[in-house]
């Protein structure tokens, strides 16, 4: 399935996403064309690219994935270079572009917020027009995180002349008033903005080369990028980590959802699902503290070098200091991070895991999915985003223990 996967991901990119070219070059974009000085400034920046034949097909309509790819050329092209690697074989050519937006919070409340690409539907939802709605809220993420968003007091200016305002869902109407604010993205003549409608092309190159002029483009010289190469990241390599702070996570960050997030999908980057990784030999485990409280079936304690253990142990101390202090929550409280350990009704260790997603599993929302080992043939063998805190998956008398180290 990830084989096939890939390949439809690659697919759904080659289309009007190839090596960059000049508008001059476009047959279909002369100078005299409306959309000339916006495709001949994103082309020219690598921004956007055009087909085999030399058009740019600017009446065609652009999809969730062209724009997202867009975007990601044009703000995070650092990132984009950051997250290419070997795994982009596995999971197709947009997986770069995918995790520069996503753990930089880009993805956040537009409609396919839920997808995730290492779902089978995720190329079939990504392969649909993008809305002028997403859009909106595509751009003004990018805005808010750079600080070049609309104030207020323009954006209530701006609402007050789209004529459909009402009738725009509330997750939308703070981008769509910014964006307008701005001049990004404008309405129809009746004043509507008509938000479901899908742009093409031509009309998404537009809407960029007005972003830009807002808020800056990131185009780094290869040899000298803007922000340093994965091999000398600004952040201590997690090979030869500095002594964390109190209280932050493995690159000095805070511990919060939002970060623990983004080094879990580094880990994801890394460790694709049915990898064998759960061979860890990582020195003191820091789930030993937890682990230790329990037995197992074969009367001893649960390995933290391979396995479910071994797994867990590599996950959690990837992300967190090695010296953290635990506490147990409740299964509602779980979050990203957590150490989820099940237990049989005999009171014996059954299972340790680390907690990767809150989804919907089986038609129930909210319920805590994990990264776990020993799963998919083979001891070492781990999976991610699995529902197995969903007490009826597998129809056995378990509970649940979860530990976290996020603050109070």
């Amino acid at each position: 399935m990830k084989r096939i996967l890939s390949l439809v991901l690659a697919l759904i990119l080659c289309t009007g996403l190839a090596v960059p070219a000049l508008a001059a070059d476009f047959s279909d974009v002369p100078p005299s064309h409306n959309f000339y000085p916006a495709v001949a400034d994103c082309s020219s920046k690598g921004i956007v690219g055009g087909y085999p034949d030399s058009t740019f097909r600017p009446s065609a309509t652009v999809t969730r994935s062209n724009f997202c790819v867009m975007l990601s050329r044009a703000f995070y092209p650092s990132d984009i270079t950051r997250y290419t690697n070997d795994f982009t074989t596995s999971f197709g050519s947009f997986y770069p572009n995918y995790l520069a937006l996503k753990n930089n919070f880009i993805w956040n409340n537009v409609s396919f917020d839920t997808d995730d690409i290492y779902d089978s539907g995720f190329a079939a939802s990504m392969n649909l027009g993008i809305s002028r709605y997403d859009m909106a809220q595509l751009m003004t993420n990018i805005m808010n995180a750079r600080g070049f968003a609309a104030g207020e007091a323009e954006k209530n200016a701006a609402a007050s002349k789209i004529t459909d305002y009402s009738s725009v869902p509330g997750q939308y109407r703070d981008a769509v008033a910014n964006v307008y604010a701005l001049g990004v993205i404008g309405g129809y003549s009746d004043g509507s903005f008509n938000g479901g409608g899908i742009m093409n092309r031509g009309q998404a190159a537009a809407v960029i080369y007005r972003m830009t002029q807002a808020v800056p483009v990131e185009v780094p010289a290869p040899e000298t990028p803007a922000v340093p190469a994965p091999e000398t990241p600004e952040a201590p390599a997690p090979e030869t980590p500095s002594t964390p702070a109190a209280g932050t996570l493995t690159n000095g960050k805070p511990i919060t959802v939002e970060n623990v997030t983004e080094l879990m999908n580094e880990l994801r980057a890394q460790y694709p699902s049915k990898t064998d990784a759960g061979t860890y030999s990582g020195g003191p485990m820091t789930i030993r503290k937890i682990t230790n409280k329990y037995s197992v079936d074969t009367g001893g304690i649960v390995s933290t070098s391979a396995g479910c253990g071994g797994w867990a142990a590599r996950v959690f101390d990837y992300i967190f200091d090695k010296n953290v202090t635990f506490r147990q929550v409740s299964y509602d409280e779980a979050r990203i991070g957590d150490l989820l350990i099940e237990v049989d009704s005999q009171g014996y260790l059954a299972h340790v895991a680390i907690v990767s997603a809150r989804k919907t599993v089986n038609g129930r929302p909210n319920q805590v999915c994990t990264t776990d080992a020993n799963y998919g043939g083979g001891a070492n063998i781990m999976t991610w985003d699995l529902g197995c805190a969903d007490p009826d998956k597998y129809g056995f008398d378990f509970t649940y223990d979860i530990y976290t180290v996020y603050p109070d």
